[in-house]
């Protein structure tokens, strides 16, 4: 295993001219430890430091009863002030003696530095298995030794699946939302529940779309202003150390257009305007309590003219930013910093929500090492006072631990270098394999600079397939990883964190050869005149499967798949086989161009024999508002038994099934017969993703299809939005 840099602890008292002071000797030591054993605070940091040294020496400090003539590390709580914000610290010798102090848990995380710095241990991930303590005969200091510590943050909350492991989260100093909030996000259906109030007073719920709706608050509602405070009066009492209190919108849109609500909304530019006017009342009747609201979606802008009350928070989201620059560079991200400026202008405490992984494919590499110190010294530079970092909650995403460490390190002190945190946890944590590891990163990077495609929180493996995740790019990451696992070769615990990286170019492999289909780097190969599965395929997937319930994943996406069901997907496409479409050597034509934002396979993703899936993002084409006019040309024509045509219904992201499919054919290249007319009259509220197919009979020599599609007229009234119209998706025409 590899060993920590050490030397300087096991030095007498004297070396290179610094005075040294020995803590432990031979598994023996003089000091004991000083502090108030009725304070809890104080009592954990204790035993952190006793545990952790006998650990590594074998030797314990004796518990003091105040008598100084011993030397002593001394545990003090402090006040919090100016000099020691909350959770501040400082470790330091003062006449003889060690003293470790601090405000809030300041003293605890004060322990866990002196585990870090003195002994010498290091936490990697969650577990005991992750924690590395040097095993050591004597421990000594300098004399001179002097740290003091206050977080960049105030709140620090890293949502990875170190939150599972209390001793991270104390041993780096975060906290998480349960310690803090005693209601906490999307708190308006919490407040005034629709199951319990909609049906007798729908006043209380906002008027959209021309009638009241469950979906979000009126908060000009003198009713729901007085449920509010009395919901808040009720949690306080039942959670007295909550530090702070969401008032803030459902997820989703459809704010209130009553007449009161509007007349706020457009004097400050925005729902953010009804809404900042009641959190400042509630919180006026609170004034010895913190809110938080937040500026997400349709509140994301600063209102025009309120200014937000000193006892509430916004928290803003830089959702729609990409991630392949820093925040502060990157061009995606200049409406997060405008409203960032404006927030500043209208609220004194900011904090900001962001986003460290691809929710749809947790385990997709997204290389984003190189932009977090810099996005959080940003972060601070501009006033922002805590933050929310989200990496995939409890289930494990790309890179988790060593994003996990960095962000733990930098939260605490954004001038740290991201570079030497990034060379110390892989040389750490992978030991031989840590340089390979350390190239893999650098490769990837590199690779995305000038890509063609955003690195995107909602993206997918194939829209980088040109770039870092292209089959060459995959092909030298392997080679580096296959490298990384022969260096650490029969170390059982050194594989298994290899593998868990190997996992995600897996997943990509995987992901993109379903797009690929019959082609290079897909799923069929043909051999002997059939077509068949690659070997390469079906191997990888059991391996992946295999792999991925080994370590312990449950989830590979925000929402699913779960690998038993990831597992079923794949052997449905095997079960399936390759099916070839006789419209592949039609000259497809357009009347209305797809939506550019998922192109696919361009339009041939209509002729491929490639069938999509349940994610639209990749072999379906959309139409946005627009209908699907397609015709296909066959020159000497084409013997047809059938003709299928499959939309996607996935009303989460508004899409539909056509309102109107036609479908006809031309014998002679000039007539047409109409041989499909389906209508659909009622959409019915249903947010399960299915395809929904549409067939003709044909049996005939045709020259000439035509295939219509009319997507709904207007979204149904369940799923309305202010600005989205209806989509369409369509896969695959398919001619038997």
């Amino acid at each position: 295993m590899w060993k920590y840099t050490l030397v300087f602890l096991l030095m007498a008292t004297m070396a290179h001219g610094r005075e040294r002071i020995t803590l432990v000797e031979k598994g023996k030591s003089n000091f004991v430890l000083q502090f108030d054993q009725n304070d809890p605070v104080l009592l954990k940091a204790a035993q952190i430091i006793n545990d952790f040294t006998e650990q590594c020496t074998g030797a314990i400090f004796v518990f003091g009863s105040g008598n100084m003539s011993k030397p002593s590390i001394i545990l003090k709580q402090l006040p919090i002030d100016q000099t020691y914000p909350a959770d501040s610290y400082s470790i330091a010798f003062r006449s003889g003696h060690l003293y470790i102090q601090g405000s809030g848990k300041g003293v605890l995380y004060g322990a866990y530095r002196y585990v870090r710095t003195i002994i010498g241990a290091r936490k990697w991930f969650t577990g005991k298995e992750d924690t590395f303590v040097p095993k050591l005969t004597s421990l000594a200091v300098d004399a001179d030794l002097s740290i003091f510590a206050k977080p960049s943050f105030q709140f620090r909350e890293l949502y990875f699946p170190v939150e599972l492991d209390q001793e991270y989260m104390d041993w780096y100093g975060l906290h998480n939302l349960e310690e803090k909030w005693g209601a906490w996000g999307h708190t308006f259906n919490k407040i005034i529940p629709p199951a319990i109030y909609f049906k007798e007073h729908p006043e209380y719920y906002a008027l959209y779309n021309g009638t009241r709706q469950p979906i979000q608050l009126c908060l000009s509602n003198e009713a729901v202003f007085e449920l509010t405070v009395a919901y808040f009066k009720e949690q306080m009492l039942e959670n007295p150390a909550a530090a702070y209190w969401s008032i803030a919108p459902n997820d989703d849109i459809g704010h209130c257009t009553c007449d009161r609500c509007q007349a706020i909304d457009k004097r400050e530019g925005g729902p953010q305007g009804s809404l900042i006017h009641f959190v400042n009342q509630v919180a006026a009747r609170f004034p010895d309590k913190q809110f938080t609201t937040l500026a997400y979606v349709q509140t994301a802008n600063a209102p025009s003219h309120l200014h937000v009350a000193d006892n509430v928070t916004v928290i803003l989201s830089n959702i729609d930013a990409f991630r392949n620059d820093d925040i502060q560079k990157e061009n995606s991200a200049a409406i997060f910093r405008r409203q960032l400026r404006d927030w500043k202008a209208k609220a004194k405490h900011i904090f900001v929500w962001d986003y460290l992984t691809q929710f749809t494919n947790y385990l997709a590499p997204f290389p984003i090492q190189g932009t977090m110190q810099k996005n959080l010294y940003y972060l601070q530079s501009q006033g922002v006072e805590g933050v929310f970092l989200q990496g995939g909650g409890t289930a494990y995403s790309d890179m988790a631990e060593l994003n996990a460490y960095i962000l733990a390190h930098l939260v605490w002190d954004t001038d740290l270098s991201e570079e030497d945190l990034i060379d110390e946890f892989v040389n750490g944590y992978y030991d031989q394999a840590g340089p390979f590891v350390k190239a893999y990163l650098v490769a990837r990077r590199n690779h995305l600079f000038n890509a063609s495609s955003a690195l995107s929180i909602y993206g997918n493996p194939i829209d980088n397939r040109a770039d870092f995740l292209s089959p060459k790019a995959m092909d030298g990451y392997s080679t580096l990883l296959e490298k990384a696992e022969a260096a650490i070769e029969g170390d059982q615990r050194l594989e298994k964190r290899i593998r868990r990286i190997g996992l995600g170019l897996d997943y990509a492999y995987l992901q993109q050869a379903r797009f690929y289909g019959p082609r290079q780097h897909g799923i069929f190969e043909e051999k002997d005149g059939h077509w068949i599965t690659r070997p390469k395929v079906k191997h990888k997937v059991n391996k992946f499967i295999t792999d991925v319930k080994k370590l312990g994943l449950t989830e590979l996406a925000e929402g699913g798949p779960s690998p038993d069901k990831y597992a079923q997907e794949w052997e449905d496409i095997f079960n399936t086989g390759f099916r070839i479409n006789k419209a592949a050597n039609a000259l497809v034509t357009l009347k209305y161009p797809f939506d550019t934002s998922f192109p696919a396979n361009g339009v041939r993703t209509l002729t491929d024999s490639v069938p999509g899936y349940l994610d639209y993002s990749y072999n379906w084409l959309l139409w946005n508002g627009n209908p699907m006019d397609i015709e296909l040309n066959f020159k000497d024509g084409q013997q047809m038994d059938s003709i299928t045509v499959n939309f996607l219904q996935d009303a989460r992201h508004w899409i539909f099934a056509p309102e109107e499919v036609r479908i006809a054919v031309s014998m002679d290249g000039r007539s047409f017969q109409e041989v499909l007319s389906d209508r659909t009259e009622t959409v019915d509220e249903d947010y399960t993703v299915q395809k929904v197919k549409f067939s003709a009979q044909i049996a005939g020599h045709v020259k000439i299809v035509r295939v219509y599609a009319k997507p709904l007229s207007k979204l149904p009234v369940w799923r309305h939005h202010p600005s989205r119209k209806p989509m369409i998706a369509c896969d695959e025409i398919w001619i038997e």
